[in-house]
């Protein structure tokens, strides 16, 4: 892999090309010029055209220098689609952003083929297609440690990853998981509560951290105070943990006025879990969650919910890549807003009464 210094000058110089900043009928500036403009050796800038030729990006004149070469309207046309595993019927969030990708695709009448595990990516083969324009970019759905997102910006592969629930310098769509927080926590404000726990995934996660930020700096506006012994963890296949049931078993005045769930399916236990306590919902506790997709029964139940707007998050991504392809690398993030689906889980907002004295 080459030095992060060379693969930066290669990307900046490939994005100033794509984006018109050289023009087609003029050689670019001497490699003196370019290193004293981007403050590099001469070598590094050397290394840099003769990738850019190697792409297909420049040509070389002997003797006179490098051109740009003419660039006709670029459009994507077939889609790398690369999922983390292969799917499942339980996996209801990647089947959304498979299908809000695929929705996106088709706007522009583009082509996704589909890439799963076991099968791994040969990057020496995808630049090759990509250099003869078979593919025009990769998505790459959700992030994880195994994937050489590092190799595919060097190869100059256009790439971009969907639902990036990690903090990490990549173009990327996610929602805004402060934002999420933020909003359940003044709705819940609004109606009332104080005394709230939240169940939730490890806070070591990136998004479940995000999510408690915004909702902890909703409650400190509010002077509410919020205690993170009341944070309670559970992971997706596990029963409902024992201290959420002897929590909900305290006595009134004791036990939380309502849970955040991060995740309809931990709304789900909750829900199980009242029923075994004997407690009513919204009567006895009230609940908002977070996702609209992991339990299929929510809106039966009459959950109120924030919406993982999956559909969106893949239609962005298809966008986000096209400017990739477009214009070149740029680790750009886009935040998606959730929206509050309101349901019966959560008592009415209180009303102020206001007193009009008749003459």
């Amino acid at each position: 892999m080459g030095r992060t210094s060379d693969i930066k000058i290669i990307n900046e110089l490939r994005k100033k090309i794509r984006s018109g900043g050289f023009d087609q009928v003029t050689f670019l500036p001497s490699e003196r010029k370019l290193a004293e403009e981007y403050q590099v050796g001469r070598g590094i800038i050397r290394g840099a055209l003769k990738v850019l030729s190697a792409e297909g990006v420049l040509y070389n004149v002997p003797g006179r220098g490098f051109r740009v070469k003419k660039i006709t309207k670029r459009r994507l046309k077939r889609i790398i689609l690369r999922l983390p595993i292969q799917m499942s019927a339980r996996a209801y969030e990647a089947i959304g952003l498979v299908a809000g990708i695929c929705a996106g695709a088709n706007d522009i009448f583009a082509e996704v083929i589909l890439s799963t595990p076991p099968a791994k990516l040969n990057l020496a083969e995808l630049k090759e297609r990509y250099n003869a324009n078979d593919i025009q970019g990769i998505i790459f759905l959700e992030s994880s440690p195994d994937l050489p997102f590092d190799d595919v910006v060097k190869a100059g592969i256009p790439f971009v990853i969907a639902n990036l629930e990690e903090e990490k310098m990549y173009p990327g769509v996610c929602m805004d998981y402060r934002g999420i927080g933020r909003t359940a926590g003044m709705e819940l404000v609004q109606r009332g509560y104080r005394n709230i726990a939240v169940y939730s995934g490890s806070p070591e996660h990136y998004f479940y951290r995000e999510i408690l930020a915004g909702f902890r700096g909703a409650l400190a506006e509010e002077n509410i105070p919020f205690d993170d012994a009341e944070i309670i963890i559970g992971n997706w296949n596990d029963p409902p943990p024992q201290i959420l049931r002897n929590l909900l078993s305290k006595s009134k005045k004791q036990r939380p006025d309502a849970v955040f769930t991060l995740r309809d399916y931990r709304a789900a236990q909750v829900f199980s879990v009242c029923e075994e306590l004997s407690l009513n919902i919204p009567e006895d506790l009230g609940l908002i969650s977070f996702d609209g997709i992991t339990w299929p029964g929510a809106e039966k139940a009459g959950l109120s919910t924030i919406s993982e707007e999956v559909s969106e998050i893949g239609r962005q991504a298809v966008s986000l890549l096209q400017k990739q392809f477009e214009s070149g690398y740029d680790p750009v993030k886009l935040m998606i807003s959730g929206t509050l689906q309101s349901g019966n889980s959560l008592r009415e907002k209180n009303n102020s009464t206001k007193v009009v004295y008749k003459q």
